[in-house]
C-alpha cells in the first residue's frame, strides 16, 4: 500500500499539486487553528507530498514562529527557520534546516504532519521510519495530517507505537478525528492548553 500510494501522489500533475497546496492553505487559514499558535511545526515536501510553501509564506508574514524537522541519526528534532534560511538535503533528499537551536516539543502548539495514507479516524501511515510517531509519542501538540484525498484509505494496520492524528486536511477540506481537535478549533489551539 505504501508504494502504491506514494506512486499515486507522485503521479499528480504539477497543476494538480499546486491546486491542492492552495486549497489546503485556504482550509487551514479558513479555520482558527493558528489564531493563538505561537509556534507551528511544518515540513518541506518531497516525493509528491502536499507542498506547504503557500502556508509557510503566509504564517511567516503573520509573524508565527516556524520550525521544521531535521534528522540526526535515527532521531528527529525541530529547528526554527524563516523563508530566508538556507536549507540542506538529508540522506533521503528531504530539505531541512541546516543550523539552529533545537526547539522543545512543548513550544509547538500545532504540527502539520506529512503522510503516505490516512483514515477518517486519524490513523496515519508514514514512510516507515517512525520519526513522527516517536517524536510526538507524548505531548500536547495538535497533530494535523496534510495529504491528498487520493491518500485516504478505509483502514491501516495500527501498531502500538503509532500516534493518531487529531485532524487531517486535504484539498477537499477538514476531517476532525479527536475531541481535542474539536475543542481546539472551537477556541484557539494556543488557548486550549
Amino acid at each position: 500500500m505504501r508504494n502504491e500510494l506514494r506512486s499515486a501522489r507522485r503521479g499528480l500533475s504539477a497543476e494538480k499539486q499546486k491546486e491542492h497546496a492552495l486549497a489546503v492553505r485556504e482550509h487551514l487559514l479558513g479555520s482558527n487553528v493558528f489564531t493563538s499558535a505561537s509556534c507551528v511545526a511544518v515540513y518541506f515536501s518531497s516525493d509528491g507530498e502536499v507542498d506547504l510553501s503557500p502556508i509557510i509564506e503566509k504564517l511567516h508574514l503573520l509573524g508565527t514562529k516556524l520550525v521544521a524537522p531535521r534528522i540526526e541519526g535515527m532521531e528527529m528534532e525541530f529547528l526554527p527557520f524563516d523563508t530566508s534560511n538556507t536549507l540542506t538535503e538529508n540522506r533521503w533528499g528531504i530539505k531541512e534546516p541546516g543550523v539552529g537551536t533545537r526547539v522543545e516539543k512543548a513550544e509547538m502548539s500545532v504540527a502539520l504532519v506529512p503522510l503516505v495514507a490516512f483514515t477518517d479516524d486519524g490513523d496515519r501511515l508514514g514512510r516507515g521510519k517512525g520519526f513522527y510517531d516517536r517524536y510526538f509519542s507524548v505531548g500536547d501538540t495538535l497533530l494535523i495530517g496534510i495529504g491528498h484525498e487520493i491518500q485516504r484509505v478505509d483502514s491501516i494496520e495500527r501498531k502500538t507505537w503509532d500516534r493518531r492524528l487529531d485532524a487531517v486536511v486535504t484539498e477537499k477540506g477538514w476531517r476532525i478525528c479527536t475531541s481535542r481537535a474539536v475543542a481546539c478549533l472551537q477556541q484557539a489551539c494556543g488557548d486550549s492548553k
